[in-house]
């Protein structure tokens, strides 16, 4: 997908230094929305509201998770391919979670995934 969403992390406030730049991709939701059912046009608020985890797989092993009822309607949490207008390098590669609130506090919550991999839905 286009990295069409941007999220601009110098207008986030007071948060790691790293992420004080325009990320660039998709929205969580919309990714999400592409493979919770059938229907990959929408998102499935039904089944998001019943519940299941949103987990992000690392290059470095770290594996957060997320209830997908946290991201209904979010369309600042993205799935970021770019920063500063290129393409994610280091640790951040090959894509990084970042995003709205809660999200501010990079590393120092389970909120944060760098060198994502892999998203996989638990239901």
């Amino acid at each position: 997908m286009p990295a069409t969403v941007a999220w601009h992390g110098e207008k986030a406030g007071n948060i790691n230094p790293t992420l004080r730049y325009v990320y660039k991709g998709q929205t969580l939701y919309k990714l999400v929305g592409l493979v919770d059912d059938g229907d990959p046009s929408t998102f499935n608020v039904g089944l998001a509201k019943k519940g299941y985890q949103i987990q992000f797989l690392c290059r470095d092993g770290y594996k957060p998770k997320l209830p997908s009822k946290w991201i209904i309607g979010k369309k600042t949490w993205i799935v970021a391919k770019k920063k500063a207008g290129k393409l994610l390098t280091g640790e951040e590669a090959p894509f990084r979670f970042v995003g709205g609130q809660p999200i501010t506090q990079p590393f120092n919550n389970k909120l944060s995934a760098r060198g994502v991999t892999k998203i996989r839905l638990i239901f």
